[in-house]
């Protein structure tokens, strides 16, 4: 196949038995890959079937996973999971999932082009490729590359080409309003902590309360695997479904530690809203800083543009006043929450810890607590938070409560 379709220029075919690592060394030149997963992206039991990878100058495999000869199958394992090989995805959480189900783990995601386009316009419906692809680059995938996932090798190849071209687009405009680093330092650092949990699951008692009973599917291995969302809101304010966190709160009455682990410790900070108003003092100075300049900021530059703020009509302003009010205030609440989480799983790993991460919900962190380990890990969990914080300049310092336990977010606890 060699070929202009849909305004892309593409170039590929089948893998050949045996020439993977000589294909990809020939690319490996420092210019970022293309890559499509297909497969099941859940965290548990999820698996991949075929991919496709395209190179910077255009070339692509197709891959029957199913198919692969050991040494094709040893030069994607290290590939996949080589940071050094720039590599751009479109949403590449279930990707890393599908990925793993096969024992591969995904380093090197330079874009996810659904994060990068929630960041340009953290308001619009749908992240859907095609619909992006019509959005940013005026041109749209044919009806065999758009769907579910039952591609020919053309049709998967002309989709991962159309990803590694978007990735480019996304990188620029990202660029343009100062976000680069919102993606790169933030997002898929966070997404990487979040697949990581979703797979890791949580516990659950053999007894589930009977109101919440009907709400959770409870995998094989005894424990729930929410999916955690970080496009489901305009502030960047992390959502969770299957079940949602936030929601049932009688759920939390059934998570136990799992085998192995000696009990549930969650953390979450004091009066974390009260010090980012703090730093960008009231509700009227942020809002005619957003009108001067056009949008809101978080206190790491998440940006929402609001035309509105100007408009004439009373309605839509006094609307678009106070989603400048939440994109500041729950926005910059997100932006800490997120650095703590990428804070304490860099310095568990660091440490060699068993202890880890499990959930994230309405701002505050549950851990499972391995034997020995609740000090050190209630050490280095405030130190990633305490970091977070003062990372952005915040001007007064948020406390950190500890709960051995459970309660539901925002319950009352054991400090």
């Amino acid at each position: 196949m060699n070929r202009v379709s849909n305004g892309f220029d593409v170039r590929g075919r089948a893998l050949q038995a045996g020439e993977l690592a000589a294909w990809l060394s020939e690319h490996s030149l420092g210019n970022r890959f293309g890559l499509e997963v297909v497969g099941d992206g859940s965290a548990y039991g999820g698996t991949a079937n075929a991919l496709a990878i395209v190179a910077a100058d255009g070339d692509g495999r197709y891959i029957d996973l199913a198919a692969l000869t050991p040494d094709d199958e040893e030069a994607l394992a290290s590939w996949l999971a080589d940071p050094g090989p720039p590599k751009a995805v479109h949403d590449a959480k279930p990707a890393r999932h599908a990925l793993a189900g096969r024992g591969w783990m995904l380093r090197g995601v330079t874009s996810d082009t659904a994060l990068a386009a929630h960041l340009l316009l953290p308001e619009r419906r749908s992240l859907a490729l095609n619909d992006l692809l019509v959005h940013h680059m005026r041109c749209a995938l044919p009806a065999e590359a758009v769907g579910p996932q039952h591609y020919s090798d053309g049709a998967l190849i002309l989709r991962t080409c159309a990803v590694l071209d978007l990735a480019d687009v996304l990188d620029e405009e990202l660029a343009r309003i100062d976000s680069s680093s919102l993606l790169g330092r933030m997002e898929l650092p966070v997404q990487q902590v979040l697949t990581e949990m979703e797979a890791t699951g949580i516990a659950v008692s053999a007894v589930v309360p009977a109101q919440v009973d009907a709400l959770v599917s409870v995998a094989p291995d005894g424990r729930i695997h929410p999916t955690f969302h970080q496009t489901r809101t305009a502030t960047g304010r992390l959502t969770s479904s299957d079940p949602d966190l936030d929601n049932v709160p009688r759920l939390w009455e059934a998570f136990v530690a799992g085998h192995d682990f000696t009990g549930l410790m969650t953390a979450t900070y004091r009066e974390l809203d009260a010090a980012i108003w703090a730093h960008f003092v009231d509700e009227a100075a942020v809002i005619e800083e957003a009108r001067a300049v056009g949008y809101a900021a978080s206190v790491a530059d998440r940006r929402r543009y609001l035309p509105d703020l100007t408009s004439k009509d009373r309605s839509a302003r006094e609307s678009a006043e106070r989603s400048a009010v939440a994109a500041t205030v729950e926005g910059s609440a997100a932006d800490v929450v997120k650095m703590a989480m990428i804070n304490i799983d860099q310095a568990l790993k660091a440490l060699g810890l068993r202890s880890r991460m499990l959930l994230q919900a309405g701002g505050e962190l549950m851990f499972e607590v391995a034997d020995g380990e609740r000090e050190t890990l209630a050490e280095y969990v405030l130190d990633g938070m305490s970091a977070a914080g003062s990372g952005f300049g915040l001007r007064a310092e948020p406390g950190c409560d500890f709960r051995a336990g459970l309660s539901p977010p925002g319950s009352a606890g054991d400090s």
